[in-house]
């Protein structure tokens, strides 16, 4: 009974739980269900552990009666062998007696016998022959009786043991139809053990499926995050360039130069020496009145439109974006610096390279044909602006 009452709860707790499962949306959840469903299942384990145990002395029980009906039959049998053998004692006594009485009214000798003890002249003796003749017929019917007495005792013992494998054979009956019935619990049992373990493998995979979207939005909102910072600073860098080249406008322009034909000579000699000119750290005064590093550099071209090239920088600069970009050796010149390239422009030193290496820039240029227009050139003056 109490097998059943838990089969029935744990049957109607399991229609209330699995379309909260279904309806699960957080992990929180979906370890609360696992939780209820996992202490369910362990209830009805030792429920039918327990039950097992019943079954068991159950069994042990439907055994020891059938060792009980065995030895029983043994007994009746037995008990009917005796019997039978007391019956015929009996038969074969009767039948001796019958023939001694018979031999008495038949029998010349016997006859003989009577009147002999008719004859006698002594009333003693006949006294005596009479007693002996009675003693002889009640020591027959005395066998005859205890062979009787014996049989009835059998009989009774025959009866006692009938009684008793009936009794038997009843409580085996009993007892197997209460362990069939402990046997549906068990299956019934198992069978809700079987269905919990389902419910717990689609809660397992429900918190797969959470657990791998948690990560996908944790993996979304840092992808944002990067995104944003590298606009950020790829708006900061632009809005520096801007500042700078509007800086050196107003620096170039005709009121603040007071030689412009001589200063585009001194462009002119100093592009036509510029195969020949060594590297210099030399710091002029530029016609602004600010002091400028200047550095004369050799300088190659590379573009993240190359095959196996990346769009981003070292820095995390978007090239598609900011294509204006040198890769320096940052103990040259740090990463961040604003430069200007003397035939190529206003740039950020935004990347590094495994070639680039003392007093070497690589350009950054949109195409490959841009690259390959560029080359390779020696002593490229390049103007640090921060």
């Amino acid at each position: 009974m109490k097998a059943k009452n838990l089969l029935a709860a744990c049957l109607l707790s399991i229609q209330f739980v699995l379309p909260t499962v279904v309806q699960a949306e957080t992990l929180d959840d979906l370890n609360q269900k696992e939780s209820e469903i996992s202490k369910q299942s362990q209830t009805i384990s030792q429920e039918v552990q327990d039950t097992l145990q019943i079954v068991n002395q159950k069994y042990q029980e439907v055994e020891e009666i059938k060792t009980k009906i065995s030895k029983n039959e043994a007994t009746i049998d037995k008990t009917n062998e005796q019997i039978k053998v007391s019956e015929e004692k009996i038969d074969a006594h009767k039948e001796r007696v019958a023939s001694r009485l018979k031999n008495l009214q038949i029998s010349s000798v016997e006859k003989s016998k009577w009147a002999v003890l008719l004859e006698t002249g002594s009333f003693t003796d006949f006294i005596n022959g009479v007693y002996a003749l009675t003693t002889l017929q009640n020591a027959e019917k005395a066998a005859v009786d205890e062979l009787n007495q014996e049989t009835e005792t059998l009989q009774t013992l025959q009866e006692k043991a009938a009684t008793t494998q009936s009794e038997l054979e009843e409580s085996q009956s009993a007892l197997e139809t209460e362990t069939k019935d402990l046997d549906s619990q068990i299956s019934g049992l198992q069978e809700q053990l079987s269905e919990n373990q389902e419910v717990l493998q689609s809660i397992a995979n429900s918190k797969v499926v959470e657990q791998a979207r948690l990560k996908a939005e944790e993996e979304k909102q840092a992808a944002e995050k990067e995104t944003q910072e590298k606009e950020a600073q790829e708006k900061a860098t632009a809005e520096k360039q801007e500042k700078v080249l509007a800086e050196k406008e107003v620096a170039d322009s005709p009121s603040s130069s007071t030689e412009p034909s001589k200063e585009a000579t001194s462009d002119t000699d100093s592009s036509q020496e510029s195969e020949e000119k060594p590297v210099s750290n030399e710091k002029p005064e530029s016609p602004s009145g600010n002091n400028e590093k200047v550095m004369y550099m050799e300088s190659t071209a590379y573009s993240y439109a190359e095959a196996g090239a990346s769009y981003y920088t070292a820095s995390g600069l978007d090239l598609r974006k900011n294509p204006m970009a040198i890769a320096v050796d940052r103990s040259v010149i740090p990463l961040g610096t604003l430069v200007e390239v003397e035939g190529y422009g206003v740039a950020i030193a935004a990347d590094t390279g495994g070639a680039i290496n003392g007093n070497i820039i690589d350009v950054h240029f949109p195409t490959v044909e841009q690259c390959h227009k560029w080359g390779r050139r020696y002593n490229v003056k390049v103007t640090i602006l921060d």
